[in-house]
């Protein structure tokens, strides 16, 4: 009788690897994710102040370096349950802290929120990856430098701060009725585009003048104080207003420098009104800021255009 074998030990081996157990906390984890905060606090507080003392307040320093400031913070601290979640509130306290400091309404905090918002998690992506994969994925802090040197825009350079913005419409009168109706200036009853209603963009209520001659003024009344006008230039096709004065709102953002009107005559007897509206933009980086103001005001001047009752004939 043939002894019986010993049992193989593989033959009781569970189907999976036992889970590791998990290791045990450090004992400065919860020491260094206070401090981290602490240092989030500080910064989130300070740094708005600080902008406003050397002026720099509605450049890319306050919408890229001080969100991507406060991630890299968050990032290199201890580990917490969730780095994305974390940082997502403390950018959303960094956002409630600058309000606090703008006294801005719903249209700034609207307008930067995504940009912000996107600078801080980007920059937590990048140093997590740095963190916890090779080396090869530590090339993605090169981005990092890069970030820094586009929130020096509106402090050390600038880029394109003169936009213009223009409209046409074709109307069924001719200049000189076109003229009129100039004269008898804007009606702002008409309803305002989606996207001035959507974001609460500021536009005029009301406006006073007399007539079209060089030299004459028209005072916009809007939020926050009004917009005064003067004619600067005009002949038979075309008009030039100059801005005097403004008080509104919208100087947090942007400052006005002039409009054009063109009057085109053609050969249907319809005329082209072409509206064009200059401004120098406040707000930095231009890359985001550039098209968001210009869809703004692009949408003000249609709303400007449907005010004056010119419609387009279809």
């Amino acid at each position: 009788m043939t002894p019986a074998e010993p049992p193989d030990p593989s033959d009781h081996q569970p189907p999976y690897p036992a889970p590791e157990p998990a290791p045990a906390p450090t004992p400065g984890s919860r020491g260094g994710r206070v401090a981290a905060l602490g240092i989030v606090a500080v910064t989130g507080v300070t740094a708005p102040f600080l902008l406003v003392r050397c002026g720099h307040l509605d450049t890319a320093a306050l919408f890229v370096g001080v969100p991507l400031v406060l991630a890299v913070i968050i990032a290199l601290a201890p580990p917490a349950k969730s780095l994305h979640g974390l940082t997502f509130r403390v950018v959303t306290f960094g956002l409630l802290i600058t309000s606090a400091f703008l006294h801005e309404g719903a249209a700034c905090v609207l307008m930067a929120a995504p940009l912000v918002y996107g600078v801080g998690h980007l920059g937590a992506e990048i140093v997590r990856q740095a963190r916890q994969y090779d080396e090869r994925r530590r090339a993605a802090l090169a981005v990092v430098p890069l970030l820094l040197l586009a929130s020096l825009e509106g402090t050390a350079y600038r880029v394109d701060p003169v936009q213009t913005v223009t409209t046409e419409r074709v109307v069924a009168m001719s200049p000189q009725q076109v003229e009129q109706r100039l004269q008898r200036g804007p009606d702002f009853s008409a309803t305002r585009p989606f996207l001035l209603r959507f974001s609460g963009y500021p536009t005029p209520t009301a406006a006073s003048g007399d007539g079209l001659a060089v030299g004459t003024r028209w005072t916009f009344t809007m939020a926050g104080g009004p917009i005064v006008t003067e004619v600067r230039s005009r002949d038979d096709r075309r008009i030039e207003f100059a801005v005097v004065s403004d008080q509104s709102k919208t100087q947090r953002w942007l400052s006005w420098q002039r409009a054009v009107i063109r009057l085109t005559p053609r050969a249907d007897g319809d005329t082209a009104v072409t509206m064009e509206l200059s401004f120098t933009r406040r707000l930095d980086p231009s890359w985001y800021f550039g098209p968001i103001e210009g869809a703004m005001v692009g949408a003000g001047l249609d709303h400007f255009a449907d005010s004056l009752g010119l419609v387009d004939d279809a």
